[in-house]
């Protein structure tokens, strides 16, 4: 008598698990992910002294490292710098989207140095983490 419920119970059993299985199956199937790296230091160093730069981990297209401008010059800031150093950003991002990388992660940090006596020495580092399926 009892194994004739469970069989009766079975199918019922059956039917609530059913809808379990594709979301195991599909979780298993997740792509795997390549990533690349792209950094921009934006260094802020009076007198137009500093190293600015775009780097690439793994390289990109063949670019490892590219220069960008100085944010400081002479007598300071330097607007057509600053735009100059956008355009490059944003050129290197339309590269890298239109070749399939997909912008995962974007990572603002900053530094300046301390005990100096001075606070116009530091840079602006941006990471921009990019994935593609393989």
């Amino acid at each position: 008598m009892r194994n004739h419920r469970f069989l009766r119970l079975l199918p019922l059993l059956l039917l609530l698990m059913l809808p379990l299985l594709p979301q195991r199956a599909q979780a298993q199937s997740k792509p795997a992910y390549q990533y690349m790296q792209m950094t921009t230091i934006e260094s802020i160093v009076a007198g137009g002294l500093g190293r600015s730069r775009v780097l690439f981990t793994p390289e990109f297209k063949g670019t490892k490292e590219a220069q960008m401008e100085n944010l400081f010059s002479l007598t300071g800031i330097n607007i057509n710098n600053v735009k100059a150093n956008e355009e490059t950003i944003l050129r290197y991002l339309s590269e890298v989207t239109a070749e399939g990388w997909e912008l995962f992660q974007v990572t603002p940090l900053t530094q300046t140095l301390q005990n100096t006596g001075t606070t116009g020495q530091g840079i602006f580092l941006t990471r921009y983490t990019f994935r593609k399926a393989k």
